[in-house]
């Protein structure tokens, strides 16, 4: 069981340690100039065995401290070997890992095995790889799993308005849990997992697996990981989730010492699993009356004013532009990503000329600072990202949901959008399936009174509106959106909702 004390204790260090500045930890010590040489000196090695350090990412055996030639298909079978250590790895297994595309027959796969024997240096004296005849392969060397990719060092921005957020989170961190931050793209998980594990440093430090690009870390990582006492970031899970939920599985439990904070745009689904949810940043009404006092009060505008003035000497938030700023805010959903993209252009387009361009809004959210991954290089790419994690079912209901200007009532969409291959009980669950992922925000009813409403971020809206377009149905689902009968005691007010709707979506 985890004890009491150990949460109390990730609680108090994070949110005693979450706004002081950690710039005076001491450096790490230099490398030595033949790590320098090997290119060694950003981390250290994923597995060491005898007197080789293998990096699998960098594509980098060493033995000693000098890089060992190795074709890459010998390489390849080499990690995989070494991620099943001990194991046997059959022939047809090695060849879906290393050829997966192509059909091998067994003498190919022998040239490449010896190559790689070859390399290692084997002899009868010291032997790594095994043959076991008729079945496959094996590797016998004893493995070690070396230090993952360390978060000290790493300064996250100042965050702004997240303060109770990451208090929430500081209670639910504990040695043997898995606690995941889920919410849309751009909201700022990343950000939030790094202040975390900045404040927190256990005996083994704090490490980060990024999941973006469909790597599998249970084979890599587990039984190194769970001995130690230290915080685990899996970090855009979204893109590996059955992986990374099979490795924060296997991490957490009673005897286990680790902490897994995952961020991710939909839970991982593991037992036990703490989700705190990421939205968006607060922003005020559209009819709220608002001096620039009160204005940056609220987190969004706040955020986007400091970050426009950190970008352009000549912007500073004044009556004259004030509710162009907080439209621009609302436009962009409170998202602190699109607040950032957009703070970044106020240099080159002034506030309102900027707003007078958000129909361009893909083509110019976009990142200039080469510090950002892919997937965060500008809004269009961020939605992509989402959108490829979607099936064609999904994909399907998402475009055409995207006529609902405002809130809608799941079983309104269904009708709706539910028509041609698209079935009813394929769009509840393609309904069901967006908002477990974050694309769509679930409101609810006034005082409880209705069920819970959904509706689409402005910037998911744009995004899936061209989709619409693109797909030739936008007139189609607006008719169908005008012809369906609402409720008796919302017809009313539905009908002229539903007239605006259709008029946004043909007109935008």
């Amino acid at each position: 069981m985890v004890s009491t004390r150990n949460t109390v204790r990730h609680s108090v260090r994070l949110t005693d340690r979450m706004h002081t500045d950690t710039s005076t930890a001491p450096p790490p010590p230099p490398p030595s100039a033949g790590m320098q040489h090997a290119g060694l000196a950003r981390g250290g090695p994923d597995y060491t065995f005898g007197r080789f350090a293998l990096y699998p990412a960098r594509k980098l055996l060493v033995r000693g401290e000098t890089p060992v030639p190795l074709g890459g298909r010998a390489f390849d079978l080499l990690v995989a070997l070494i991620a099943r250590a001990g194991q046997v790895v059959s022939h047809h297994e090695l060849v879906a890992a290393v050829w997966p595309r192509s059909v091998v027959e067994e003498n190919g796969l022998r040239v490449h095995m010896s190559a790689l024997r070859k390399a290692l240096g084997e002899n009868p004296s010291e032997q790594y790889i095994l043959t076991v005849p008729g079945r496959g392969y094996r590797f016998v060397k004893s493995v070690a799993a070396g230090p993952l990719a360390p978060l000290r060092g790493r300064r996250p921005g100042r965050l702004v308005g997240r303060a109770a957020l990451l208090e929430r989170l500081a209670s639910s961190l504990a040695p043997g849990r898995v606690t995941t931050l889920v919410g849309p793209g751009g909201s700022g998980k990343t950000a939030l997992a790094h202040a975390a594990a900045q404040a927190l440093h256990d005996a083994d430090g704090c490490h980060v697996i990024d999941c973006a690009g469909g790597i599998d870390p249970a084979a890599m990582h587990c039984r190194a990981l769970r001995e130690r006492q230290a915080l685990l970031v899996l970090d855009n899970c979204e893109g590996a989730l059955p992986a990374a939920a099979a490795l924060a599985a296997r991490l957490a439990g009673a005897d286990a010492r680790v902490t897994v904070l995952a961020t991710s745009r939909a839970p991982l689904g593991v037992g036990g699993e703490w989700v705190v949810g990421v939205p968006p940043l607060d922003l005020p009404g559209p009819d709220d009356a608002l001096d620039c006092g009160q204005a940056l009060a609220w987190p969004a505008i706040a955020l986007f004013v400091e970050r426009a003035e950190a970008n352009s000497s000549r912007f500073e938030l004044t009556p004259a532009n004030l509710a162009c700023v907080a439209a621009l805010c609302r436009q962009l959903d409170g998202l602190p990503l699109a607040l950032e993209l957009a703070a970044a252009r106020v240099e080159a387009l002034g506030v309102e000329g900027l707003a007078a361009r958000l129909e361009d809004l893909f083509l110019l959210l976009t990142r200039s600072r080469r510090l950002a991954g892919p997937r965060h290089a500008s809004l269009g790419a961020m939605l992509d990202a989402s959108h490829c994690l979607l099936d064609q079912v999904e994909r399907t209901l998402l475009r055409r949901l995207s006529v609902f200007a405002g809130a809608f009532a799941p079983e309104l969409a269904l009708r709706v959008c539910a028509f041609g291959a698209l079935g009813r009980d394929e769009a509840e669950r393609a309904l069901a399936a967006l908002g477990a992922c974050s694309l769509l925000v679930a409101e609810d009813g006034v005082d409880g009174a209705r069920a819970p409403r959904y509706r689409l971020l402005n910037t998911t809206r744009r995004y899936a509106s061209a989709q619409l377009a693109a797909s030739g149905e936008a007139w189609i689902v607006a008719e169908r959106l005008l012809q369906t009968a609402p409720d008796e005691q919302e017809q009313e007010q539905e009908q002229e909702q539903k007239q605006e709707q259709v008029r946004s979506a043909v007109w935008e």
